[in-house]
Order: C-alpha cells, then structure tokens, then sequence
C-alpha cells in the first residue's frame, strides 16, 4: 500500500514538473515580432509584461530603413495627440504628456527637438525617450526661428543649430553634445525670404527660403555665409519632396483641416541615397495646434542617457 501511494505520488509530481503555465510560454514575443509598428506601440502599452515581451521587435523596429514618414498632431492644452500613419489614413489618438507647450523645431531620423519656454530637448515619439539640452536657449520665445541638427542625439558628432531671422541678418545658434553654451553667429542679409527649410549634408547646415535662396553652415571652419541651391544629377545629394509625393502626404490629413496647425518638416533618410529627401515644413508660430512628420523609429535609451 506505500509503495503504491509512493509510485502515484512520484507520478503526479513528475506530471506537474511537465506542464508549464501557458502564460509563460514565449508566444508573447512571437506575436509582437509579427506585428506592424503601429499595433506594436498600442501592444506595449497593455502592461508591464507584454512590453518586456515586446522589447526584440522594438530592436528591429529601430533598424528598419525607407519608411514613409508618419504625422503626430498636438497642441489642445492636453496630452492626447493624433497619430497618422504610412498604412492608412485613420487616425488613432495617443498619450504623449511630454508635447505639451512645446514647440517642434526640426525632426530627423525619428528624433523631434522641441522647445518648451527656453529649453530643447529631444523626443522619440513612439518610444518616448527624451533627451535634454541641458544649457539654456538664449531666447525664452520662438518665433520665425528655424533649426535642424547633424546626428541623433545619442551621437557623439550630434550638433544643433538655431536660425534667427530678421529684416537685415540672420543670427545662428551652435551647440555641440557635451558644450556647455551656445556660439552665436551672425551674417548680414537681405537675401533670403523667409527661411523656413533645414537640412543637413556632409558637415554643413542648409537653411532655405521659398526662392531656393539660402544660408549654409560648415561646421568644421565655423563659416556661416549665403548661397543658391543649384539642380543638380547627383545621386548623393538631398532633394525637395516631388509634387506628387507632397500630394500623397497632404491625402492623409486631407480630413482635417491644417490651415492653422504650423507643420514641422523633416527629412527622410533612405538606404538609397538616391531617395533621400526634404518633405516641406509649414511654419508658423502663431498656431495653436502643432503637428511635425517624422520617421518612425523606436529608439531606446539607457536611464542615465545624457546630451
């Protein structure tokens, strides 16, 4: 009889050892490596747990290159903003407490630098790290300001520069990660018209009005001086959006009305060079309604990330 009880009992134990909870099996991540990177932010949303879970797919997301560029739309004195994304035109509403009073400057490679009452920093919209500018902007109001800068903020080359435009000069604002102030540089001109184009290309700053006039930057001589963008046949310069690709990004918010939302531009950066290009800003600091294009990526950071 206790051998009996001892063999059944032996069985019962080796059987529990044998089964898993079904919770923990790795079907979590197997799901999110399967879905599309909108379905993936609302996924890692849910819980502690399936964002763990989800953190492989987030690593790939990062990486991945030649995506249409998506719309955040912000700025109702509240935290919930619009998304669009590149799969449709439907709009989904998302919690991004950090947008609020803030103002997008520039936006490149899924990185947005905002200002918010004389301070910048950088934010990854879908992911929500954010770094900070940690020296103080000299103005504490924007306004026909336009900026871009070299390199994610993670980046040791990272540099941002600050356009001020007025009737008779232009003054730009410098600050390289890790510099503890702002280098203020000035240039006489009644050239340009309205700057409200940015980029960045082999060591230099383009700002560049409606007329393709423009001011440059280079970065390693500190020169700050005019110029004329020139058409060119170069398969590793940067480009204005097309008509027709203008057209299809202006499709997907053509159920709103964005005559009083000031858009942020970007710039799109392919694995083909050839498909590198400026999609247009539409500045005006007057709006209350804020809204910024921008590639979608997931960056991560550590918790002790610094500028």
């Amino acid at each position: 009889m206790n051998m009996k009880y001892t063999i059944v009992s032996r069985l019962v134990k080796r059987d529990q050892m044998s089964k898993r909870e079904w919770t923990d099996l790795p079907i979590l991540s197997s799901i999110a490596d399967r879905l599309a990177l909108n379905e993936l932010i609302r996924f890692r949303a849910v819980c502690k747990d399936w964002h763990a879970a989800s953190s492989a797919a987030s690593d790939k997301v990062e990486a991945l290159p030649d995506h249409e560029p998506w719309f955040i739309l912000y700025g109702d004195d509240n935290s919930t903003c619009t998304l669009v994304t590149e799969y449709s035109t439907k709009k989904h509403a998302i919690d991004i407490p950090e947008l609020n009073g803030t103002t997008c400057l520039a936006s490149s490679q899924g990185w947005l630098l905002l200002f918010r009452e004389g301070s910048m920093f950088f934010l990854c919209v879908l992911s929500r790290a954010k770094i900070d500018i940690p020296e103080m902007f000299p103005h504490s109001i924007i306004s026909n300001h336009v900026a871009f800068f070299s390199a994610p903020p993670t980046s040791n080359d990272c540099v941002v520069s600050v356009l001020r435009q007025t009737e008779t000069e232009v003054e730009l604002y410098v600050i390289r990660r890790g510099a503890t102030s702002w280098t203020k540089h000035k240039l006489a001109s009644t050239i340009c018209r309205n700057i409200k184009h940015a980029a960045f290309l082999k060591g230099e700053f383009y700002f560049i009005d409606d007329w393709y006039s423009m001011v440059f930057f280079e970065i390693e001589t500190s020169k700050l001086c005019h110029g004329r963008v020139v058409c060119t046949e170069s398969e590793t310069g940067l480009r204005f959006s097309q008509v027709g690709e203008k057209n299809k990004l202006k499709e997907r918010l053509a159920s709103d009305d964005m005559s009083q939302v000031s858009i942020c531009g970007t710039v799109i950066s392919c694995d083909n060079a050839r498909r590198n290009r400026i999609v247009p800003y539409e500045n005006s600091r007057v709006c209350k309604k804020q809204g910024a294009w921008f590639q979608p990526r997931f960056h991560q950071i550590t918790q002790n990330q610094s500028w």
